[in-house]
């Protein structure tokens, strides 16, 4: 063991401290293990791959979980998911005409109320053809007699009690569910009515037994359309807690009897009168994912993270590792006899660099990889795991819809039909109305009557009174789009051929003076209703152009997709249709529906609504999306990290390889700068103090003061300064 002998000033005069070259260098090591920096998160060279790992083996958990937790024999969620949006939308069509109904009620109403006689005409306006009271009447409610009626009687005898409440009252006539609705209009006088509860024809499908159910809070039943699945005596405990329902719900009820088979009960509250709409159908159970596919998954990709862990930590953190622990013995001056080599290119240049700056020399392979060839091939590796995920999606076998969606899907592109034709329709009426009434001239009195039809019918941008040569008058809304030029005909709802960049639709009435109404449709609105399905919504006219569509389009833009316009063409004919396939036989959820409102159908346009089949929730589309989620993720995270290493880590280390270059061809002048406080910063800090020591001497070498700075400020060794003694004070 090596003495060294270190004198220190002392008040009492010299003092010897005989230190070994250990303890020299035990001292030395501390200190300089103070000084130098501790790379904290994101700057440790362990950080990333142990963030990869982890973040990865989550992914893998939660896709194990995941599958098993759709791993059961049941009835598939998208059936689920169907029925109950079916009677959310029927249950919301219902609501919106009872509170429609309801408007023109109380209208009336106030009619009586100032002082109109109580007269069968008056009430007529309820009861007509376009109306959808089946029976008015004013009665006495202390004695419940007729004063005067109009049509149907209201059966007031349903309603229990000696008073007749206020508002809407849910009772079950002998012909079905219907809405009493009681107004008083002055001392002892009330206006009654009858509103049937009339559902719009549902496409239902006869091998599931589908039925479509009214129920009442008080537990009365009534089989609106469909078949019963189940015996009459049954449906109280297949209804069990369905009639107080505040929001829609769908669920399984198992019958014990059957294999295979179970019952989907559904159902949605019609508004706040008391009733609901209920679906009964008798689905298919089917099995669901394969927990063993998502553990093979798992270990798949599992494994080959574990393995680009272990290569990236062999490409980078190892090295650096090793090069912090020599950087920190060279710079405290001990001696190693046995110098590694290490097998990536830009830690053997460091290392060559501390060798020679230690005196020493460190023989090394022509030839070595970079650390980010070294990361890339973790990254391949790692993208095993991802495209086996891939793999699994893509090889999945074919999916089969259940027929009960395509049923379900014909019902929302009818509706979507029936909703779209009556829109057009209102807005004829509305020019109509207008063409009966006396103001007919332009001026002050037509623009008034023409905000107030704008007013009641928000499904226009616009109304005119225009000229014989189709030239606004008088105007209320928006400017009008449609081409000034004659009107074909007497009267209709046309789309304006004149104008190419939007489709221009409008009803029009010509009067006997040669003038005409005319009313134009808020585009906007129309797209809406179209949106009320999910999915893709395109109207199209017989030469399959695009008039409307809901995900976004150029209007008279031919139909591109073929799926789309094989089910467009097939619904021109009249019929309703759907597909469960697309054209190259993969699996689809289209429907299609021509527009077949009387006062439009003249148009020959088509619905037709395309919905994705991957977004069904089917037990093969469940393990495909898992699939590829999971492959999403983990490429994700890989991305992510090797990012984080390059401009961390690989990028400082490249640049420090290359000041060791220097080292080792024998230039000692130029300093190396630390570039950040972190362990490649702690690397080069310890290497400039080997430079320092090998260019200035040992001597100097306690003189090394400052480790850290940055490159305009780079460590130096400043001269000993000179102690005066006590002669020359």
């Amino acid at each position: 063991m090596t003495a060294v002998d270190i004198r220190e000033a002392s008040p009492n005069g010299p003092e010897t401290h005989v230190l070994s070259t250990d303890q020299l260098v035990t001292w030395r090591w501390r200190a300089l293990t103070q000084q130098l920096p501790t790379a904290g998160f994101p700057a440790g060279s362990q950080a990333p791959t142990l963030v990869y790992l982890w973040t990865t083996i989550l992914v893998v958990a939660v896709t194990v979980l995941g599958f098993a937790v759709f791993d059961r024999d049941d009835v598939p969620t998208a059936v689920l998911d169907s029925q109950q949006d079916l009677m959310v939308k029927v249950s919301r069509s219902l609501t919106l005409s009872l509170i429609a109904a309801d408007d023109a009620f109380d209208q009336t109403a106030e009619v009586l109320r100032s002082g109109a006689p109580a007269a069968p005409a008056t009430l007529a306006r309820l009861t007509g053809d376009e109306a959808s009271w089946a029976g008015v009447a004013v009665i006495q409610p202390s004695t419940r007699k007729v004063v005067a009626a109009s049509a149907e009687a209201v059966p007031l005898n349903l309603i229990a009690g000696g008073s007749l409440p206020e508002g809407n009252s849910a009772v079950m006539t002998t012909n079905g569910p219907a809405v009493i609705r009681a107004v008083a209009i002055g001392d002892d006088r009330m206006l009654v009515g009858l509103q049937p509860l009339l559902l719009r024809s549902l496409r239902l499908n006869p091998d599931g037994k589908h039925g479509v159910y009214v129920l009442t809070s008080a537990g009365d039943t009534y089989l609106a359309q469909g078949v019963d699945a189940v015996p009459a005596g049954l449906r109280k405990e297949l209804f069990e807690g369905i009639p107080h329902i505040n929001s829609s719900r769908s669920e399984v009820v198992r019958v014990k009897e059957w294999s295979g088979e179970a019952l989907v009960v559904s159902g949605a509250p019609v508004g706040d009168t008391g009733f609901v709409v209920a679906s009964v159908i008798v689905a298919q159970v089917t099995p669901g994912t394969s927990l063993f596919h998502g553990l093979v998954l798992a270990l798949v990709v599992a494994l080959t993270a574990l393995l680009a862990y272990a290569l990236m930590r062999a490409s980078l953190v190892k090295p650096l590792q090793h090069l912090l622990h020599q950087a920190k013995l060279d710079a405290c001056g001990a001696i190693t006899k046995d110098r590694r080599a290490l097998r990536v290119r830009e830690g053997s240049q460091v290392a060559q660099a501390l060798a020679v700056s230690s005196g020493n020399r460190l023989r090394a392979n022509k030839w070595r990889p970079t650390v980010l060839q070294g990361l890339l091939l973790a990254a391949l590796v790692a993208l095993l795991g991802p495209a086996f995920g891939v793999a699994v999606a893509v090889t999945q076998p074919g999916t089969t819809v259940p027929v009960q969606l395509n049923r379900d899907e014909e019902s929302r592109v009818e509706a979507i039909s029936s909703t779209l034709g009556n829109a057009l329709s209102s807005g004829l009426q509305t020019v109509e109305h207008l063409s009966r009434a006396q103001a007919t001239t332009a001026g002050d009195p037509a623009v008034a009557a023409l905000k107030e039809a704008l007013a009641d019918n928000h499904r226009l941008r616009g109304v005119y009174l225009v000229a014989a040569d189709g030239k606004p008058e008088s105007s209320a809304g928006r400017p009008s789009l449609r081409a000034a030029q004659p009107l074909p005909g007497q009267g209709g709802v046309v789309l304006d051929p004149a104008v190419n960049r939007l489709p221009v639709v409008y009803a029009y009435q010509v009067r006997d003076d040669g003038r005409a109404f005319v009313a134009e449709f808020d585009i906007d609105y129309l797209l809406g209703l179209m949106r009320s399905a999910d999915g893709r919504a395109v109207v199209a006219d017989p030469d399959l152009r695009t008039i409307l569509d809901s995900q976004g389009y150029r209007a008279f833009q031919p139909l591109r997709d073929p799926t789309v316009r094989e089910a467009a063409v097939a619904a021109l004919s009249g019929d309703t249709i759907s597909r469960s396939k697309d054209v190259d036989g993969r699996p689809a959820l289209v429907a299609g529906a021509a527009v077949t409102n009387p006062d439009v159908a003249h148009l020959e346009w088509v619905v037709v609504l395309d919905r994705n089949a991957d977004t069904l929730q089917l037990p093969s589309m469940l393990e495909r999306r898992w699939a590829l989620l999971t492959a999403a993720a983990v490429t994700a995270i890989l991305v992510v990290t090797l990012i984080w290493m390059y401009f961390i880590f690989v990028r400082p280390l490249r640049r420090l390889a290359n000041a060791s270059a220097r080292i080792v061809q024998g230039d000692f002048d130029e300093p190396v700068t630390p570039q950040r406080h972190d362990d490649v910063g702690a690397i080069a800090m310890c290497l400039e103090i080997c430079r320092q020591v090998r260019h200035t001497g040992s001597a100097r070498f306690g003189g090394a003061t400052r480790l850290r700075g940055s490159a305009a400020n780079f460590t130096a060794v400043l001269p000993r300064p000179r102690i005066p003694n006590q002669r020359e004070r």
